[in-house]
């Protein structure tokens, strides 16, 4: 690399140039020019700055499927000899230096303890370091003196090129190589300090990973500590520029983020952070040339790539904004992939120039004419260059794509058909014909079936699918893709979440983030996927995330969602003049979803009630049938009568909902669903008590609300919610007799709940219906595998009684009156009454249905038919007892409150028999 001027289009000039190294490094000296480590020397290795075919090889060449983020530490690394590292070998090719930098030099200032320098052919390692001296007895080494020579004209360029200033500025390069570059994996990190105004643009070269820092102010490299791979690191300064390299020994990825205080660079993802949902760069057309947004865009400049000697523009960004996901070979330029900022190679002679502009940096051919192949370059990513071969055209050039690939598909050769019929498929997604595109494959893949296999026809299989509709087959679209592919399909994810209904909350970020990306679709495409991601993030998204918004076409289905994202940012005036206008227009789909929103609108404003919301529902569905968008407005309608609580209705009006055409918001009509049915349980009064008889009005009541239950019970998922329900429902049966379909209602609602508390009610109710049925070791099964210790007492006292009925039925009644002990409570109290009422035993039945009445008849008011019941039989056994007392008490008790039927002149006789003389 002798030529001259070799630095020139790069831009730089130096004073002076200085080597900074740690010590001995595997394999020999690790030299590091502008970022670059020189790849280790070992007995056979050359540089790559000494091998002219290094130099002139084509730029680095990323693997299909390349990813931005992580980056690969190998990743197709050309133009770089890597050899075996031979560790503790001793440097036979280091420069002879005299001293020079005396101790407490100002260069060394700021570097890390253990830090070396070497003033280049006039001075002696300081900060620890011993030069080495060169053997005469060894043989010259051509390529060393290439390097001094290489150096010294890098060193009279840069300083030509910085002028007066030159005679201040040094080129410093500085590594710490405390291991053999071969070293074991590390999990650590390293801080850059590099000030938030500085913009820096990251990328990979070889075998080395580069980050560029627009430095116009010093940068303190003394914060730059790391052990691993990063006790490699390396730093050249120079003149507005700083370059940091790291030598990667092996395969493994690189992570970089930013922070307060600077950017970490590290070979495990920050913590707490999903690296795969990073920013991205999309490049935008802009005029005839090709705009790289960026939030804070920094300098850009000219260099060399250290691996192949391409001539590169660089630009910077001083905010996380992320870079290029794939590389981009065009015409007269390549874009090749960057974790952070904008690399562009230039061909030979160089064709294009590049600017920083407010917006980010402007890529322009240097004579101002159009750029070439612009679709390689907007569609930066294999997903949407490659998979499913996106390109920037006109819609009549489109067409005449689609007509040639069909074309080219018939005539194909049986070893050219299938990626004849690809392309085919491929321009049929590009005009919007996504039957057309599916059915293409389906034939491609009758005849190769392999070809299923691979990864980016799965992809386009799935897009195809979600773009027709095929919910269920689309959602391969959110399973895990190739590594290198994972970044670029999260749109799509997005897009499978939105239309599905799935993880909103992903779904908006999802697609928040890639706007850009969506915008520069082509237009078949993007008229179908926009305006449902728009809409999702105006209705779903953060404040932050509505900003995706600002850039949206003028036409009526966008000013539409501009009227909803007016609503979300509370500027109800914006949005109703919005919609008033929209309610009128050409297009019937935005006009039946303006009259919605208004309605929507005047209900959340309390102008209208929820009965009144839910019939001007119903008169939008003529309209919104005609738009196919009565499923959604069911679902509006569904919701304002369950605000209403109008069960039923709104229970017909999802089922309506549920009959038009997919796609379903499922969760949603699940989530009404659940409330309507439990408020249907709700409106279902309980039996009063066990004498309690249901009525044949009753009983028609029960059985029609058991059949709306049973109906859609179906439609609901398992979990906790549905499990409450079911109990109900069989409950409900119960009630109605119909003990064993009650059971099985019962036993399928157990095991969906979580609340232990739950689950132990449920097994009482259904122990309960067991016992009804005479089964009771399967109701004693029952309670023991519902039951825990951790039960409240008067859960715990309910199994007891629930025990002491199967003892009582099963001729037990001593056991039962044992367990039933002194419990107090009413059910408790009748049960033991049971018991001495069938011994005989008045007293003791006295005592407990003074208990009973005690607590359940009231002193005053009317007495309900349960009551009355509760008094007469009080009376009739303390008239058997003969107990004048309790007579005199149960007559006191009840007053002069009147009885239904026979039932009040029975007692009156019973309580005046016992006054008689």
């Amino acid at each position: 690399m002798a030529g001259d001027g070799i630095w020139r289009r790069a831009g730089y000039g130096v004073a002076s140039l200085i080597m900074l190294s740690g010590g001995s490094v595997a394999g020999g000296s690790s030299w590091l020019l502008c970022g670059t480590a020189l790849a280790e020397q070992t007995t056979s290795g050359a540089s790559p700055f000494m091998d002219a075919a290094a130099v002139n090889h084509p730029p680095p060449k990323p693997v299909a499927d390349h990813k931005r983020a992580p980056v690969s530490a190998h990743h197709n690394r050309p133009h770089v000899m890597q050899k075996q590292a031979q560790p503790n070998k001793p440097d036979s090719s280091s420069l002879h230096v005299q001293d020079h930098v005396k101790p407490g030099d100002p260069l060394l200032q700021g570097v890390p303890s253990g830090w070396g320098a070497h003033v280049l052919g006039v001075g002696a390692a300081q900060g620890g370091a011993v030069a080495k001296k060169q053997d005469p007895a060894a043989p010259a080494d051509h390529k060393d003196q290439s390097l001094n020579q290489f150096l010294e004209e890098a060193g009279r360029e840069q300083a030509s090129a910085a002028g007066p200033r030159g005679t201040e500025s040094s080129h410093v390069s500085q590594t710490v190589s405390n291991e053999p570059a071969a070293s074991v994996s590390s999990r650590n990190r390293v801080l850059l300090p590099v000030p938030e105004q500085m913009g820096i643009a990251a990328y990979q070269s070889g075998d080395r990973f580069i980050i560029l820092v627009d430095a116009r102010q010093p940068m303190d490299v003394s914060a730059l500590h790391g052990d691993g791979i990063f006790s490699r690191l390396g730093v050249t300064t120079l003149p507005d520029l700083t370059m940091i390299s790291l030598p990667v020994p092996d395969t493994r990825q690189l992570y970089l983020s930013q922070q307060s205080d600077g950017w970490v660079l590290g070979d495990q993802p920050p913590p707490g952070m999903d690296y795969t949902d990073r920013p991205e760069i999309t490049p935008q057309p802009r005029g005839n040339g090709l705009l790289f947004p960026m939030r804070r865009p920094g300098r850009v400049f000219s260099i060399k790539d250290p691996a192949s000697g391409t001539p590169l523009v660089v630009g910077t960004t001083a905010l996380d904004d992320g870079g290029l996901l794939s590389l981009r070979k065009g015409k007269d330029y390549d874009v090749w992939p960057s974790l952070e900022g904008v690399v562009i190679a230039q061909h030979e002679p160089p064709q294009v120039v590049m600017r920083a502009i407010m917006q980010g940096d402007l890529l322009q051919r240097a004579d101002d004419r159009p750029l070439a192949d612009m679709d390689r370059a907007v569609y930066a990513s294999d997903v949407d260059l490659n998979w499913l071969g996106l390109k920037h055209l006109t819609a009549s050039q489109a067409q005449e794509r689609y007509r040639q690939a069909l074309v080219a598909a018939a005539d194909s050769s049986p070893k050219d058909r299938f990626r004849k019929r690809l392309e085919a498929a491929q321009a049929a997604l590009g005009v919007g014909a996504f039957p057309d595109a599916r059915a293409i494959m389906d034939v491609a893949l009758e005849d190769d079936p392999e070809e299923a296999f691979r990864p980016d026809i799965r992809f386009f299989l799935a897009a195809t699918d979600l773009l027709t509709g095929q919910m269920n087959a689309a959602a391969q679209l959110v399973q895990e893709w190739p590594e290198q592919a994972m970044r670029a399909t999260k749109l799509w994810q997005g897009l499978y979440e939105a239309l599905s209904g799935e993880k909103a909350s992903d779904a908006t970020r999802l697609l928040a983030r890639d706007m850009p990306r969506l915008l520069n679709y082509p237009e078949p495409l993007r008229s179908s996927l926009l305006p449902v991601a728009a809409e999702l993030i105006a209705r779903r998204g953060t404040p932050e995330e509505r900003e995706a918004l600002n850039h949206l076409p003028e036409d009526s289905k966008f000013r539409f969602i501009q009227a909803v994202r007016a609503l979300r940012d509370g500027d109800e005036k914006k949005a109703t003049s919005l919609l008033e206008a929209l309610s009128v227009d050409h297009d019937p789909v935005i006009a039946e979803k303006a009259m919605e929103e208004g309605v929507a609108l005047s209900f959340r404003d309390g102008h209208l009630s929820a009965e009144k919301a839910a019939r001007q529902y119903a008169s939008l569905l003529p309209d919104a049938r005609l738009s196919g968008r009565d499923g959604i407005v069911n679902m509006l309608r569904a919701g304002a009568d369950i605000r209403a609580h109008q069960w039923e209705p709104a229970i017909q009006a999802l089922d309506q909902a549920r009959q038009a055409p997919p796609p379903h918001d499922e969760a949603r009509m699940q989530a009404l669903l659940s409330a309507a049915l439990s408020g249907v349980v709700q409106g279902l009064s309980e039996p009063a008590g066990a004498g309690h008889k249901v009525t044949p009005q009753d009983e028609a009541t029960l059985l029609h609300e058991a059949a709306l239950l049973r109906a859609h019970m179906p439609d609901l998922p398992a979990s906790a919610k549905k499990g409450d329900l079911l109990l109900a429902y069989g409950k409900l049966l119960g009630r109605l007799g119909l003990d064993e379909q009650a059971g099985d209602a019962m036993s399928t609602a157990i095991p969906m709940m979580k609340n232990p508390q739950d689950k132990a009610a449920a097994g009482d109710a259904l122990a309960e219906n067991e016992i009804r049925r005479g089964l009771f070791d399967k109701a004693s099964d029952i309670l023991a595998s519902t039951g825990n210790t951790s039960l409240p007492a008067q859960e715990t006292a309910r199994r007891t009684r629930l025990m002491a009925s199967m003892a009582a039925a099963s001729g037990k009644p001593e056991v039962a009156l044992y367990l039933l002990g002194a419990d107090q409570d009413p059910q408790a109290a009748d049960m033991r009454v049971h018991i001495h009422e069938n011994r005989e035993e008045w007293s003791p039945a006295i005592t407990d249905l003074r208990s009973m009445a005690e607590q359940l008849l009231p002193p005053q008011g009317e007495l309900t038919v349960d009551q009355q019941l509760l008094a007469l039989r009080f009376a009739s056994d303390a008239s058997r007892a003969g107990d004048a007392g309790a007579l005199e008490w149960i007559r006191n008790r009840v007053g002069d409150r009147p009885f239904e039927g026979d039932a009040g002149r029975m007692f009156r006789l019973l309580v005046s028999v016992q006054q008689a003389p």
